[in-house]
């Protein structure tokens, strides 16, 4: 007892240890996108291999997730803590001196699952801490604002780091961060563990990964290779796993994902919303930072201070929305920043190969980020707040997964995208550079003509992802535009 008073008589501290993991699992959603060329040159991986750098870690932080937290409430939350930190940093020190391509996409793996961890402990730890409910829902926004700004600072982060250090540095930042937190958080973390936890349903964990790992390999394979009969079985396997999947939760007492919350029309409706914005946001990152180097011949750290206004403009809106959602509610705060979120994207259509593209990808990137960066907690707090209170914390774990997925989707859909329309533009199938714009760029090296032909096909892609946002964008504006009602008793 006395433990437990100590660590409430300091609910700032305990805050702060909270979030330091959390801007790590954060950081490492995007930092790759700066990394990605240096690895690339470096490592030579394949054009599959590449998106599953990217990939690996942010699929297994969004299908752990509903499972981790189940076990974070049966062992404790502050235990569960310190082991995913401690396997955190184990797995970041092992990414950091891979020298093949597969050891780095096990590392971000392992770092993904590790990761799904501890977001929904530190968001139920935030609950005891702060039982107030003025105090928590601030509480809860610095913790957004924290996440937020660790995907927005990454590039900077991944810019200054590569301009001093070799592309592992950006995997071992995570080390003495996670080792601040596990020798902190003992002290100044209670812990709690619930009593009527659900029962962890291992095949529920292992059809959702296993559904979603599949239909993502047969994307890429399409993408790659060709749709060939490997590809169409893995396609298969990845739908008959969905189907059984979702047969098992409507069985089960205790489902791993509450379909009934989905089924919820403002639920559904702002979940959409929320993988929708996140699919863009993650998929054109990567483009965002291809784009500052491999076209326009930046070096990391130059291209770094072209993330800035995007930087500034996701902490400035993560913490504006708040204010204004209280000053003029939901609707009048959503619609518009999905509004300017689209005008980003907008310039990302328009993009040219000449040094104006500069600016031009900088503005598009602060003004997507300050559209979602406002919207995104109001998305959140509008899906907790049309969930029954008995069922609010399935409400924010499928808010958070929703958000984490769409993450993931993203740099799949959009990066396979970008490939098939770079292949079809550059029109050279014979030729290294057809392969990807980081081998292209390395190949044309030399050719000028050649190395022309590369960075316009990069920039055509690029253009059509700034299409594809828009559509997108639209279609979360005209999710959230419908009248929000609370559909269950």
């Amino acid at each position: 007892m006395k433990y437990l008073l100590s660590t409430r008589m300091n609910p700032m501290m305990a805050l702060t240890v909270l979030a330091l993991p959390t801007l790590l699992v954060a950081i490492d959603i995007s930092v790759m996108g700066a990394a990605l060329p240096s690895i690339a040159r470096d490592l030579r991986p394949s054009a599959a291999e590449l998106l599953w750098i990217t990939d690996s870690y942010n699929f297994l932080v969004a299908g752990s997730m509903l499972a981790m937290g189940a076990v974070g409430d049966r062992i404790g939350r502050r235990k569960m803590i310190l082991i995913c930190a401690a396997i955190f940093a184990l797995a970041s020190a092992v990414g950091a001196f891979a020298t093949t391509a597969p050891l780095v996409i096990l590392a971000r793996a392992v770092m993904g699952v590790a990761g799904s961890a501890i977001m929904p402990a530190s968001m139920s730890l935030i609950g005891v801490l702060f039982t107030e409910e003025k105090s928590r829902v601030q509480a809860m926004g610095a913790y957004m604002t924290v996440f937020l700004s660790g995907m927005a600072v990454a590039p900077f982060v991944g810019g200054v780091l590569l301009a001093h250090f070799w592309w592992g540095s950006v995997f071992l930042i995570s080390v003495p961060v996670m080792a601040v937190t596990m020798a902190i958080a003992p002290w100044v973390l209670p812990e709690t563990r619930s009593d009527q936890a659900p029962r962890i349903d291992l095949l529920s964990t292992l059809q959702s990964l296993g559904a979603v790992l599949a239909i993502v390999y047969a994307l890429k394979a399409w993408v790659n290779d060709g749709a060939d009969a490997s590809a169409w079985l893995t396609l298969v396997v990845g739908i008959v796993l969905t189907v059984l999947f979702v047969r098992r939760q409507r069985r089960l007492d205790d489902p791993l994902l509450d379909l009934a919350l989905i089924r919820t029309p403002a639920v559904g409706r702002t979940l959409a919303a929320l993988f929708l914005t996140a699919l863009i946001m993650g998929g054109s990152s990567l483009f965002f930072n291809l784009y500052l180097q491999d076209v326009q011949g930046l070096t990391p750290l130059d291209a770094a201070w072209w993330t800035l206004p995007q930087i500034i403009l996701m902490i400035a809106a993560s913490n504006l929305g708040p204010w204004l959602h209280r000053v003029l509610g939901h609707r009048m705060i959503v619609g518009p920043m999905l509004l300017i979120t689209m005008l980003g994207f907008v310039l990302y259509a328009v993009l040219p190969v000449t040094w104006i593209g500069r600016p031009l990808a900088a503005a598009g990137a602060a003004l997507a980020a300050f559209g979602i960066g406002a919207a995104f907690p109001l998305l959140m707090d509008r899906v907790i707040s049309a969930t029954p209170p008995q069922r609010a914390g399935a409400g924010a774990a499928l808010a958070q997964v929703s958000n984490e997925l769409g993450i993931a989707v993203g740099l799949t859909v959009l990066g396979s995208l970008g490939t098939v329309v770079y292949r079809a533009r550059l029109n050279l199938p014979d030729s290294p550079a057809a392969v990807s714009i980081v081998d292209g760029i390395a190949d044309a090296h030399g050719d000028p003509q050649l190395l022309q032909a590369v960075r316009t096909a990069f920039t055509d892609a690029y253009n059509i992802v700034g299409l594809v946002g828009v559509a997108v964008t639209a279609l979360a504006f005209l999710l959230t535009a419908h009248p929000h009602r609370r559909s269950l008793p």
